[in-house]
């Protein structure tokens, strides 16, 4: 099934937030402040951009293939430069510019993935760092969405990279010092009510994957759950950060 993103651009903010404790890791572990230049590859409309940039004053940059989340992002944050490209090529930023690129939730669109951390080797600083945020198939598998979805699963698990083939490409793509871990961001204990807006809109692309039946059906179980108490989803965020050589 198709997802356009120019068409879900227009609901992204409604389902879309960005993780404070994912933003503070990224500031904190690598010192980000307003002499730093960050780049966000695959930034949609700016959430996590905006947040830096108001935190740190650092110099952010955002690359998206579609121009309907650029649009947005332009609106939300003016102080960002916001460059449409594709993630793999990054053909049209500076090289050896930025402290820091990041992707979060990003890389499971990318299939040449080798090809993407070659590109963005070449406009990383030497020394400079890359973070992906991105679920891992045993983070997959314990999902509340794979929970109430299960048609979900198998696609997901096709389009994840796994940890370790993340950790390889970059290996293999000038990068070293990489380590990976998991984030504790907290419980949501109004989670149910929005993960059915969040599967009615279709605003996480696995939506786009499966039938409406299987959405229908996946509604019904958090709401029958919900009968019996809150749906909670305990947060965390898998992460990979690498060093440029």
């Amino acid at each position: 099934m198709s997802y356009d993103y120019n068409e879900i651009s227009k609901i992204y903010d409604d389902v879309r937030q960005a993780d404070f404790e994912v933003i503070k890791f990224m500031i904190d572990k690598l010192s980000i402040n307003e002499n730093s230049k960050v780049l966000e590859v695959g930034c949609g409309t700016a959430n996590y951009l905006k947040l830096i940039y108001n935190l740190t004053k650092a110099e952010v940059w955002g690359v998206d293939q579609s121009q309907g989340m650029l649009d947005k992002a332009n609106e939300k944050c003016k102080s960002a430069i916001l460059v449409e490209d594709n993630a793999s090529e990054l053909s049209k930023l500076p090289v050896s510019a930025f402290d820091l690129v990041y992707m979060v939730d990003v890389i499971h669109h990318i299939k040449a993935i080798d090809k993407t951390f070659q590109s963005i080797n070449r406009v990383l600083k030497k020394d400079g760092a890359i973070v992906i945020f991105s679920d891992s198939h045993e983070h997959i598998r314990n999902r509340l969405t794979t929970k109430y979805f299960p048609e979900t699963l198998e696609p997901e698990l096709k389009r994840y990279q796994n940890t370790s083939e993340i950790i390889e490409s970059l290996s293999n793509k000038g990068f070293n010092n990489i380590e990976y871990g998991s984030i504790e961001i907290g419980e949501d204990y109004s989670y149910g009510p929005r993960l059915i807006e969040i599967a009615r809109k279709k605003g996480y692309s696995m939506f786009g994957m499966i039938s409406d039946e299987a959405i229908q059906r996946g509604i019904e179980r958090i709401r029958k759950d919900m009968l019996e108490g809150a749906v909670i989803y305990h947060q965390s965020a898998d992460y990979v950060l690498a060093r440029k050589r």
